[in-house]
């Protein structure tokens, strides 16, 4: 396990279930086969065995071991997104508000928890939002919220849950929905109606490909100061997102590295987005955020 990564069962039934699931994590060559082996797995297991993953001085992150997706990224020997961990330990000094915007179940919910004084979560699909809820919903200074994070607040929105794949959720105009999936219609709510005016929050931004539209209804946050974490999908060769950043006036984006590296075309952020699979994390903000420049400070002194 990472370290300052520490775990634990619901029983001892669970903790065999997750032996066993490793195990098959090394048999698995590709992530289809591995998200049937966990879903296999879990009914000959009970569906309730679950992990609770604490990281550092974090308050637990239940994870169901039937759940493919976060058995795969979060359980096994690599921390998950890296990045957004330097990223909230450079911001939480220097800022009071995170919103996880696009929360899914809620770990990085619950890891700023325990570093901000006012956490934010928004997801739209009511499965997970359900879990959501399980996480995060005891904790004193997260507040959470079911909506879609979009351009223009009030409308209604339908969206496509994909029945084996929590996190491929996308809206209904990207594509029809497959027999086995359900899907359902969410409320919007913009980034500028979230966060207070005047108010420089981090923002972490993961919404399935509607970032474009949610970016457009943040403008004013940006202009406030807020700093986003954004993600820009290995499988976009448009970079919808990055182009959109880059069209704005004084907006600068950057890889999240051991530095904050400073992009300024899309040929470079191509360059950084090398697997089609995965979704990379960016940074952007106005060049004359106090936040941004307080974050700069850190990655350079850390």
């Amino acid at each position: 396990m990472p370290k300052h990564t520490t775990l634990s069962f619901t029983s001892p039934t669970a903790r065999l279930h997750y032996l066993i699931l490793m195990g098959l994590f090394r048999l698995a060559f590709t992530r289809g086969l591995y998200g049937r082996f966990a879903r296999g797995l879990a009914r000959l297991f009970s569906h309730k065995n679950a992990v609770f993953l604490r990281s550092a001085n974090s308050p637990p992150f239940k994870i169901y071991l039937g759940d493919g997706y976060w058995t795969r990224f979060a359980l096994y020997h690599t921390e998950y997104e890296p990045e957004v961990a330097r990223a909230l330990q450079a911001a939480q000094s220097h800022c009071d508000m995170f919103c996880d915007l696009g929360a899914n179940k809620g770990y990085w919910t619950v890891r700023a928890s325990a570093h901000f004084s006012r956490v934010l979560a928004v997801e739209a699909s009511a499965d997970t939002y359900a879990q959501l809820v399980e996480n995060a919903g005891a904790l004193r200074n997260v507040t959470l919220k079911q909506a879609a994070i979009f351009s223009r607040s009030g409308q209604e929105m339908t969206f496509i849950n994909v029945h084996n794949s929590h996190a491929s959720a996308r809206l209904a105009q990207d594509g029809a929905a497959n027999p086995d999936d359900h899907t359902e219609t969410i409320t919007t709510i913009t980034i500028d109606d979230l966060i207070p005016s005047g108010t420089a929050a981090l923002i972490k931004l993961d919404v399935e490909g509607a970032e474009v539209a949610a970016l457009e209804g943040g403008a004013r946050a940006l202009r406030d100061g807020s700093v986003i974490l954004y993600e820009d999908h290995g499988a976009d060769t448009d970079c919808a997102p990055s182009a959109y950043l880059l069209a704005q006036p004084g907006m600068r984006i950057y890889a999240i590295e051991a530095q904050l590296r400073n992009l300024t075309s899309l040929a470079a952020v191509r360059k950084v987005k090398s697997d089609p699979f995965k979704g990379y994390n960016f940074m952007a903000a106005h060049e004359d955020s106090p936040l941004l420049q307080a974050i700069l400070i850190d990655f350079a002194n850390p």
